[in-house]
C-alpha cells in the first residue's frame, strides 16, 4: 500500500532509529521499507535482522550514484499505490505519522505535513524537499517524473516537477516527521557553499524541464520565489570572495536573481519576475 524509499550510504549510525519509527507504526503491516545500498562502505544486517516484523527490501547498487538515482531506483523496483521518501538519519515524528499522511491523501495526489527540524528549532511546511510527503504513483508515472543526476538539492528539482504538474495537494496541521541534524550528513559539510552551484544548476534544469510541460508561470515564479528567500538567508552570511563566486554562478546559469537578494517583498518580486521570465524561458 505505501513503499518507503529509504537510500543509504554509510548511514549505520543512525539507521537503527530510522527503522524503529517504522517499526511502531500503527500502519506498520501496510508498509514496504526499500533500502537502496548506495555502494556503502558499512554493513547493515545486524541492523535489518532486528526488525523481523517490517517488510524490508534490500537492494545494493553496483557503484556510488548519489542519492537522487538511488531514489530514483527504489520508485523503479516497488509498485505500492503510494510513495515516501525517509532519509537514514532522519525518523518519524509519531506512531500515526503514516497513517495520518495516508488518511490525508484520499482525494488527492499529494499530502504534506509539518517537518520539524532540529537545527532550526521548529516546524515547517518545505515545499522544495521531500520531507513529510505522500506520493501517489499514479501521478508520478503519468506526468513521467524522475530525479535527475545531481547529487545534492535532488529532493529539490523532484519536488518542484512534482508540484508544477498540479497534483490535487491537501496540507495537514500535524507534525510527521523528524529533519534530524546531523552535522556528518552531506548537507552539514564543509562543502554547502560550493554545492549552492549545484542547486542553481539545478534550477536552471527544472526551469526548462518546467517549460517543455507547459507549466504555469504562477506555479514556476511561486517555485522561485521561495529559492530566493532562501538563497537571501545564504547571501547574508558570505563573506566578499564568495558573494563574487556566487554572482558569477547566477550569470552562468541566466539566473536574475541578485537584484532581489534581501527584498522581502516577495509578492511584488513575483510580479517582477513574470515579465523577466517570460523572456528567458516561456
Amino acid at each position: 500500500m505505501i513503499d518507503v524509499i529509504i537510500p543509504l550510504y554509510n548511514a549505520s549510525s543512525t539507521l537503527e532509529q530510522t527503522l524503529m519509527s517504522l517499526d511502531i507504526q500503527t500502519m506498520r503491516d501496510d508498509i514496504n521499507v526499500y533500502l537502496i545500498d548506495d555502494y556503502s562502505s558499512d554493513k547493515y544486517d545486524e541492523i535489518i535482522e532486528k526488525f523481523d516484523k517490517l517488510k524490508i527490501n534490500y537492494y545494493r547498487l553496483e557503484k556510488n550514484v548519489g542519492p537522487a538515482q538511488a531514489r530514483q531506483k527504489g520508485i523503479d523496483i516497488s509498485s505500492s499505490e503510494y510513495i515516501m521518501f525517509l532519509d537514514a538519519d532522519d525518523y518519524l515524528y509519531k506512531i500515526d505519522s503514516v497513517q495520518e499522511l495516508y488518511d490525508g491523501i484520499k482525494g488527492y495526489e499529494y499530502v504534506m505535513g509539518y517537518s520539524y527540524d532540529e537545527k532550526r528549532g521548529r516546524y515547517l511546511y518545505n515545499e522544495g524537499d521531500l520531507h513529510g510527503k505522500l506520493y501517489s504513483r499514479k501521478f508520478i508515472k503519468d506526468k513521467n517524473i524522475k530525479f535527475n543526476n545531481s547529487r545534492f538539492h535532488e529532493d529539490n528539482y523532484f519536488n518542484n516537477l512534482y508540484v508544477v504538474c498540479e497534483p490535487k495537494t491537501k496540507k495537514l496541521e500535524e507534525g510527521v516527521y523528524i529533519y534530524r541534524y546531523n552535522k556528518n550528513s552531506i548537507t552539514n559539510d564543509d562543502k554547502t557553499f560550493e554545492r549552492l552551484e549545484i542547486l542553481l544548476k539545478n534550477i536552471k534544469e527544472f526551469l526548462k524541464e518546467a517549460k517543455k510541460r507547459n507549466a504555469k508561470k504562477e506555479l514556476i515564479l511561486h517555485l522561485l520565489v521561495t529559492k530566493i528567500r532562501y538563497l537571501t538567508c545564504q547571501y547574508v552570511m558570505f563573506n566578499e570572495e564568495q558573494r563574487v563566486q556566487f554572482e558569477g554562478w547566477l550569470e552562468k546559469y541566466e539566473l536574475p536573481f541578485l537584484e532581489y537578494m534581501g527584498r522581502l517583498d516577495y509578492n511584488n518580486i513575483k510580479e517582477e519576475l513574470m515579465e523577466k521570465y517570460n523572456k528567458i524561458i516561456f
